[in-house]
């Protein structure tokens, strides 16, 4: 039989091309981040002035985020709120809202604008996020897995050479990665909070005396 030989070598090269395949997409799991453009603003941008403090700097807070933020979805100026489990509500708006696209990643702008508590007193915030990953764009990994592996065995079998299937998996794992996706936080979502300020109540004007 004088085929063996052949028949064997063929083997070795689609076995080596799709062990070669299966490292670059085992690489495309560790590599695929989920990266996007997410930033923080607050209402409170000076000292805050006298009054009655609702929250100390330094406290941290965790509430559920009552709406859901996604780039694709939302717009400038839409409003979010974050409720802790005693009363108190964060308010806040987005700005700079950005789709992801192609080789373009996603971004937004978090403002926080104060914080109203279960009385209804308010007061305006300067916060920072401290689980800020949870707004990172929808992960890809088993998208870019799927196209990869595909790739590669398609590009093995057509290219019917040693480097067919690695060329093709290479290809659609640079292709997988300038398909970005998108900022998408569920409702339910726990989100962590830091005060930098104190949170002081806004005073309103007081009333006139009698008479005048």
């Amino acid at each position: 039989m004088h085929d063996s030989p052949v028949s064997a070598d063929k083997f070795a090269r689609m076995r080596h091309a799709m062990i070669g395949v299966a490292f670059l997409a085992a690489f495309s799991l560790a590599a695929c981040g989920r990266s996007s453009n997410v930033s923080t603003q607050s209402a409170v941008t000076g000292a805050p002035s006298g009054g009655t403090v609702l929250v100390a700097a330094g406290t941290r807070m965790s509430g559920k985020l009552q709406t859901e933020i996604a780039t694709n979805k939302n717009h400038d100026g839409d409003p979010f709120t974050i409720a802790e489990k005693n009363g108190a509500v964060v308010e806040g708006h987005l700005e700079n809202v950005s789709p992801a696209a192609m080789g373009k990643k996603p971004s937004l702008t978090l403002v926080f604008d104060d914080i109203r508590m279960s009385d209804g007193t308010t007061a305006p915030i300067s916060v920072r996020i401290e689980n800020v990953g949870a707004f990172n764009a929808k992960t890809h990994h088993w998208r870019t897995l799927g196209m990869v592996i595909a790739a590669g065995a398609a590009g093995h079998m057509a290219a019917g050479k040693h480097h067919g299937g690695m060329l093709g998996a290479a290809g659609a794992y640079a292709l997988s990665q300038e398909m970005k996706t998108n900022v998408d936080v569920k409702p339910g979502t726990v989100i962590e909070l830091r005060f930098l300020q104190n949170a002081v109540a806004q005073s309103s004007a007081a009333p006139s005396p009698s008479g005048q």
